[in-house]
This record gives C-alpha cells, sequence and structure tokens, in this order.
C-alpha cells in the first residue's frame, strides 16, 4: 500500500512532507499523481451511508458523456468545505507547481455499466479549470472505470489509473496538450466519486439544488 502523504481528518490535515516531495516529482514528470487515503475512514464511512440513502439523478454531458447525480445537500457540502480550506488547497499548488488556484468545485457522481453510462476524451479547457480532482467515494471495488490520460496531440496513452483505493484521490494537470476520460464500467458494482477542479477564477458562493452553501472567501483554515 503506498503511503499517506496527506490526510483530511476531522481534527484537520496531517501532511507527511518527504511523500509530498515524491508526488510533486512524480506530477512534474507524468501530469498525475495519487494521494493515499485523502479521507479519513470516518469521514469517508459518514459520506458512503449518506449516498447509500441519497436520491442519484441522471445527468448528461452533452457528446462526453452520461452518468448519476447525487442530490445530497450535506454531502457535497463537507465535500466542499474541506477541499477548499487553505491549507489543503497551499499543497495541492506545492505539489502541481500551479500558485494560482482559488477554490474548488465538484459534483458527486455514479457510473453503472448497466445504465450505459460512459465518459469520452475530453481536455476540461473551460471556466478557469486548473487542476482535476477524483476522490473515490465507491464502497467496493467496481471494475473498469479507469482513468486515462494522453497526449492531445499525438493521442499517445500517457497513464491508465485504476483508483479503487478508499478515500483515494487522483489530481492531473489540464492543459490544451492533455486529454483524459474514464474508461467503461465493467460488471455490476458502481463507480462513485466526487469530482471536479481546482480554478484560478475568484471565488463564487456554492449552490446546491437552489440552496447557498458556503462561500468559499469566508473559509478559513
Amino acid at each position: 500500500m503506498e503511503p499517506v502523504a496527506i490526510q483530511i481528518q476531522r481534527k484537520g490535515l496531517i501532511l507527511d512532507q518527504s511523500q509530498i516531495d515524491k508526488l510533486r516529482a512524480q506530477f512534474r514528470d507524468e501530469h498525475w499523481t495519487r494521494l493515499t487515503q485523502l479521507l479519513e475512514p470516518s469521514i469517508l464511512d459518514f459520506l458512503q451511508a449518506r449516498l447509500d440513502n441519497t436520491r442519484w439523478e441522471s445527468m448528461s454531458h452533452g457528446k462526453i458523456g452520461e452518468e448519476y447525480i447525487a442530490n445530497d445537500l450535506p454531502t457535497t457540502s463537507l465535500l466542499h468545505f474541506v477541499m477548499n480550506r487553505p491549507r489543503f488547497r497551499a499543497v495541492i499548488e506545492e505539489i502541481t507547481g500551479c500558485k494560482s488556484l482559488q477554490w474548488f468545485r465538484g459534483r458527486v457522481y455514479r457510473m453503472v455499466a448497466e445504465a450505459g453510462h460512459h465518459d469520452r476524451w475530453h481536455s476540461d479547457i473551460a471556466y478557469s479549470n486548473e487542476i482535476g480532482m477524483s476522490v473515490n467515494l465507491s464502497r467496493d471495488i467496481f471494475r473498469g472505470g479507469l482513468f486515462m490520460l494522453r497526449d492531445g496531440n499525438s493521442k499517445r496513452i500517457l497513464a491508465t489509473v485504476a483508483n479503487t483505493g478508499p478515500g483515494d484521490a487522483l489530481i492531473f494537470r489540464i492543459s490544451p496538450n492533455l486529454d483524459h476520460r474514464i474508461s467503461d464500467l465493467e460488471g455490476t458494482e458502481p463507480k462513485t466519486a466526487f469530482a471536479g477542479w481546482f480554478k484560478s477564477s475568484p471565488p463564487e458562493c456554492f449552490r446546491d439544488s437552489g440552496v447557498q452553501i458556503a462561500s468559499v472567501s469566508q473559509l478559513s483554515d
């Protein structure tokens, strides 16, 4: 098992600087890295229990993909809060070398093979997206659903990663020269994740189902 470099715990954030240095080197060379057990098990247990009873709504991303989206305000509120704490954002800047990150915006999604869910190659170049992140919230190990990264010009595959560890996160570079996708899911076990982008634009207020959640500018570490 990979060592834990960063973990979001109920009491705060813990770091292992020696591991941070290794993550920074991998990200520089490969444009992605894994944050093993980013979420403390007790936090992950809380989120999974919420998601066991949430309502899932179909979401279409046009030609890019189809998935389910969780309609659960406590889950999305907690995830947005912890991912937007200044200390965590500063660590992501240190690993990626991207010093302009202002806030993170994401959604909780689920892919189910028999529902025809899919994700095609795309770059996410829009809306000041700088760094992508996907946190595994699945209860069990799923088959397929691999994160794939390729050179946007040559189409050469740069990485194929199974992000199946409980609470593990992948972070990856957003660039006009890079494309990514999630491969088709296989079998009956769904893939559930919290995914989105660290952005360089000024922060906005999060809104979910018409309810204001939090202003990023008001968060403190």
